[in-house]
């Protein structure tokens, strides 16, 4: 009877769990679908400031003497690395992955190394490991801008002021629902080629927002390159776009990594809710054939008294 009592005890708590985890489950795809679509609002902000330095640079050509800080490469002796994480856990092999990658670009740097974190799993981690200079939690959910600007202006102050000579952004990209991929690539200095790659992957493969332009068609690139006049200075403008340009981009990898992180949760958490399942039709078949069994157990034992008296 104990038996059959805590098989059914263990049904019960389990089947309290799937209720948990089918609930975590939903408002994880919500929040998914959410911060896909913030993402890919904020991306034609993106692309026009992407277009306009576009332009600008051809104004300017390559002399390195009229760059400004933010574009100007410089012998490395120092990296920052920016590491985006979760402040929550329960969202499967998310900050696991975006560790290793970390890990791995940590290796490959023979220059002095430190960590800048965005979120609580991150900064935790790297200061166990006392690599870390400067974590930051509490992005939200969702990222808005105004919670993600002074995680740029610190990494901005950190490159300007020559505390690193080079900054290392790791993230994981949203691709699809079921799919996400950690990406490392250089922040500072900024660089044409991959801030077109940063606009790029805000596009997801699969979804509701798969059939996005990725960029200006033919058509609407030769509408925007006519003759565009510059007042002040390439140069003077470029000051004052370049630092948004970098709030961009951290902006938009905060929003990617938030994306990514629920998508995650909701694949985890719907895996254990399969599991739960299981667990639950094994435990019912183990609790049925217990009884079972004390029920066969009693009518032998009445059967048997019975004889003893007849006999």
């Amino acid at each position: 009877m104990s038996g059959t009592r805590a098989l059914k005890n263990r049904i019960r708590s389990t089947k309290n769990i799937k209720q948990m985890t089918r609930a975590m489950e939903a408002v994880s795809a919500v929040k998914m679908r959410r911060s896909v679509g913030i993402a890919v609002q904020a991306r034609p902000y993106a692309l026009s400031t992407l277009h306009i330095l576009q332009e600008i640079r051809k104004t300017l050509g390559d002399n390195g003497d009229i760059l400004p800080t933010l574009l100007a490469k410089r012998p490395i002796k120092t990296s920052a690395v920016v590491v985006i994480s979760s402040d929550k856990g329960l969202a499967g092999s998310f900050n696991t992955s975006v560790f290793r990658e970390a890990e791995k670009v940590l290796k490959q740097k023979l220059n002095t190394s430190y960590i800048i974190a965005v979120g609580k799993k991150a900064r935790d981690y790297f200061e166990h490991r006392q690599m870390l200079k400067k974590g930051f939690v509490g992005a939200g959910d969702y990222g808005t801008l105004s919670e993600t600007k002074p995680i740029a202006e610190y990494i901005l102050k950190e490159f300007i002021s020559g505390a690193a000579d080079e900054v290392v952004i790791i993230y994981t990209n949203f691709i699809s629902a079921l799919r996400q991929e950690v990406i490392s690539r250089t922040l500072l200095p900024l660089q044409y080629e991959t801030l077109k790659q940063s606009v790029s992957d805000i596009i997801p493969e699969r979804g509701k927002y798969a059939n996005v332009p990725r960029f200006f068609t033919e058509k609407e690139e030769k509408k925007n390159t006519s003759e565009i006049l510059f007042e002040p200075r390439g140069e003077k403008l470029l000051e004052k776009l370049l630092p948004a340009l970098l709030e961009i981009e951290v902006h938009n990898a905060i929003l990617e990594a938030n994306a990514s992180e629920h998508s995650s949760r909701m694949v985890a958490m719907k895996s254990a809710s399969d599991n739960a399942g299981d667990l639950i039709d094994t435990l019912s078949i183990l609790y049925n054939k217990s009884r079972q069994a004390t029920i066969t157990k009693e009518l032998a034992e009445i059967t048997g008294g019975r004889e003893a008296l007849e006999s």
